[in-house]
């Protein structure tokens, strides 16, 4: 009886929903990405054009880059969202075989995950989000079906399929939840194995995107004079506009190979 009373007197605050599909970037996280984008364009420009008009031109693809960061930040995160709710999975599961009821379970798991994670991490903002919506007496299937929608995460979404289908069946939920906890646990698996044997590609693939850089800057200073004829002209800055374009198609091939999603 005390664990039930400790379970309901479980303070949350009132986090405000977040679309894990999208990244907002902060403004301190605009003006870096654009001071390091600015950079790398006066950079490129000096190598490949030796021109300062060549780096005005070259500044439109740091919004493109932007995009690309959101993108990878947006996939990180969601990464660490599933990790996460796998443990709450693991720890309602466990309150279940303790007693609890299914609502008391999110509530002590709430507890798990403030200390296995702290306050700020995802899973927490989200199962205080959760118990607030509790709170207002709302369906834990319908507060469980919002978390699957925002997330993105396949996993999730899954669960939060079948345990409102078990839910209004009358189905057994302490081994659909113990089900999906091995579920997520064999895949995080597998994506971790998958890791380890890309990780030696990905630092060489990070090394090679940077090699032509180097070497047009090393050219430039052991031998001075060699680039001369590709500046300052249509036809040199059509050839290293080309081979900029080959570059970049080339980086974005190796990223799409190595991005390997399970």
């Amino acid at each position: 009886m005390n664990k039930m009373k400790s379970a309901k007197a479980v303070r949350v605050r009132n986090p405000p929903e977040t679309d894990y599909k999208t990244y907002k970037f902060s403004r301190q996280e605009i003006a870096v990405h654009f001071l390091l984008g600015a950079l790398s364009a006066a950079v490129t420009a000096w190598l490949f054009y030796d021109s300062v008009v060549a780096w005005f031109l070259l500044m439109p693809f740091i919004i493109l880059s932007l995009k690309d960061k959101g993108r990878l930040l947006c996939q990180k995160r969601m990464r660490k969202l599933e990790v996460e709710f796998r443990a709450v999975i693991l720890s309602v599961s466990a309150n279940l075989q303790a007693g609890y009821s299914m609502e008391n379970s999110f509530r002590e798991a709430y507890r798990d995950i403030l200390n296995l994670y702290g306050q700020e991490s995802v899973m927490a903002v989200e199962l205080q989000l959760m118990l607030r919506r509790l709170e207002n007496n709302e369906p834990l299937e319908d507060v469980l079906m919002n978390l699957a929608y925002r997330s993105g995460v396949q996993d999730i979404r899954d669960f939060a399929d079948i345990f409102q289908i078990a839910k209004r069946g009358g189905g057994d939920m302490r081994g659909i939840i113990a089900n999906t906890a091995g579920i997520i646990g064999d895949k995080q698996e597998v994506r971790r194995e998958i890791e380890t044997v890309v990780s030696e590609k990905k630092l060489e693939q990070q090394i090679m995107r940077y090699i032509p850089f180097f070497i047009v800057f090393y050219i430039s200073i052991t031998t001075k004079g060699y680039f001369e004829s590709l500046y300052h002209n249509i036809t040199g800055w059509v050839i290293m506009t080309v081979s900029l374009g080959v570059h970049a198609v080339a980086c974005r091939i190796s990223d799409r190979i190595l991005n390997i999603r399970i």
